[in-house]
């Protein structure tokens, strides 16, 4: 006796920004890479990186955030332009209005950082398919080689998660290496951690605050922030030392 009717008012899931013409293995969904950025509590201004960008999506939707671009800018079409009462006049008006609200002259140092040559390259295509070259650096460096910029900041990760790894490749080395790397290098920035490997986070080393619970397709993960101090960081509420 009921009837659900639903309009697909997007044609292809909206995730799928059109920016995106090359990936790496298991890329990150968009709209996660948006919500990280959010959740960073980046404020637009100061520093952004990943050090490991693979096909820089992370990078490309923190450069949209901090430019006010509108989520779907580069989509070719919605589902809903196909409707019989599609009002194109309609449509083309609310696109211009929120065209006037982007920010080019906006431009925080977005870097991002990746090892591979090959994936590298792959970054750099898509940004230059989100229109997006004057505001976004990519470097081939490892992370251990990658030279933190001054001022501070946010740093974004994503690293691998051990699904997919080779036998002989260590995760918890891995993971070992990013907390060495965190605390040697980044001082002054706050880092956040997104990862299903709760095991091979221990390794990192170093205390998270907040914790998020977040889902990257099926695996649950955590988003974990470390704040990077130079040195050993003093509790307000420690007695002080006798005299």
């Amino acid at each position: 006796t009921r009837c659900v009717v639903s309009l697909d008012s997007s044609g292809n899931s909206l995730h799928k920004r059109g920016y995106r013409d090359h990936t790496n293995l298991a890329p990150i969904n968009e709209v996660l890479a948006a919500g990280l950025v959010l959740l960073s509590g980046w404020d637009r201004k100061s520093n952004f990186v990943d050090p490991m960008c693979g096909s820089g999506t992370i990078l490309i939707e923190a450069a949209m955030i901090a430019a006010n671009i509108p989520a779907s800018y580069h989509r070719e079409c919605f589902g809903f332009e196909t409707w019989m009462d599609f009002d194109k006049g309609l449509w083309r008006f609310v696109f211009d209005e929120a065209m006037k609200k982007v920010e080019r002259d906006n431009r925080p140092l977005i870097l991002g950082g990746e090892l591979s040559p090959h994936v590298a390259r792959k970054a750099e295509s898509n940004i230059a398919s989100a229109e997006l070259k004057d505001m976004i650096t990519i470097r081939n460096s490892a992370l251990q080689d990658l030279e933190a910029p001054e001022g501070g900041g946010v740093l974004v990760l994503n690293p691998p998660y051990g699904e997919r790894m080779d036998k002989d490749e260590d995760i918890n080395a891995l993971y070992k290496s990013i907390g060495d790397t965190l605390k040697k290098r980044w001082a002054g920035y706050s880092a956040w951690v997104i990862t299903s490997n709760m095991e091979a986070a221990k390794h990192i080393r170093l205390t998270p605050k907040p914790k998020i619970k977040l889902f990257n397709g099926a695996l649950e993960c955590r988003f974990m922030r470390y704040e990077l101090y130079s040195g050993t960081r003093k509790r307000e509420d420690a007695p002080a030392s006798p005299s």
